[in-house]
């Protein structure tokens, strides 16, 4: 009898663990696959290289800083033979957001493109913000902020000094040129 019991422990044990693993591909493993492609414009930017001069900033704005940890933003920009690579690529991405633990916050669509707005973790203790935008006739970017215990309200305060410049977002200007118009 206990050697019954022993073996339906075991095989719970067994059956959980294989149901827990996740066999996909995650966004982090999407990132570091991709790395080496040529098709792909990779920027990781720490955010004390975002400004410079941190006297531009009040300490509410330092504060929000010092949640993120690290910005990861990759593009694929549409080349001319390139249009199957953009919505294999593209599928990729919505198929790691679906299946892992992201919450989408918002989504447009509109005639410029789409674009979705996800998070990880709590309301007021976000790990992970997601912006996966696309163009079908310009390719995608992908944006990761990374951070600690980051906060929506916060960070879109933060938004709100990047617009009104007061934080120097120069180091992506390359990337976001996916979306410019084509030369």
């Amino acid at each position: 009898m206990k050697a019954i019991f022993k073996i339906v422990a075991i095989a719970l044990v067994a059956c959980t663990s294989l149901i827990s693993c996740n066999n996909g591909e995650t966004l982090q493993e999407y990132y570091v696959a991709n790395q080496e492609n040529g098709d792909f414009i990779l920027v990781d930017v720490p955010t004390s290289l975002i400004s410079q001069d941190s006297k531009a900033l009040d300490e509410e704005q330092k504060k929000v800083l010092k949640t993120v940890r690290k910005i990861n933003i990759m593009a694929f920009p549409l080349k001319d033979d390139s249009t199957t690579d953009l919505q294999t690529e593209k599928s990729k991405i919505t198929t790691i957001l679906a299946s892992d633990d992201y919450e989408e916050l918002m989504k447009v669509n509109s005639d410029e493109g789409n674009m979705k707005l996800y998070m990880r973790g709590e309301e007021d203790a976000i790990d992970e913000v997601i912006v996966f935008a696309s163009q079908d006739a310009r390719g995608f970017v992908l944006a990761r902020l990374l951070g600690n215990d980051m906060n929506i309200s916060d960070m879109m305060n933060l938004a709100s000094s990047i617009e009104s410049g007061d934080i120097d977002v120069s180091q992506f200007e390359g990337v976001m040129d996916v979306f410019n118009d084509k030369q």
